[in-house]
């Protein structure tokens, strides 16, 4: 268990962080203002979506398939330019 100043600092950060604008928060917020409220939460939903997945493949391992193999990087990196 990390001692509580190492708590503290971590959960501060992390709060600062969850707050501030990012490109993510400025998209849905550009989009949301052009092309109305729906749109906002259909572009919030594939956010979301986006991230269960990396973290599922996180979680999964397949991180560090893709940092061990060379080959196993290039397929996903030529099917992402694809």
């Amino acid at each position: 268990m990390p001692d509580l100043n190492n708590l503290l600092m971590f959960v501060s950060a992390s709060a600062l962080l969850a707050i501030a604008p990012g490109p993510d928060n400025l998209f849905v917020l550009a989009q949301s203002v052009v092309h109305g409220r729906l749109a906002g939460m259909a572009i919030i939903m594939g956010l979301c979506t986006g991230l269960v997945v990396h973290t599922s493949a996180v979680a999964l391992g397949l991180a560090v398939i893709f940092k061990t193999s060379a080959v196993a990087f290039n397929i996903v990196k030529y099917c992402g330019v694809a």
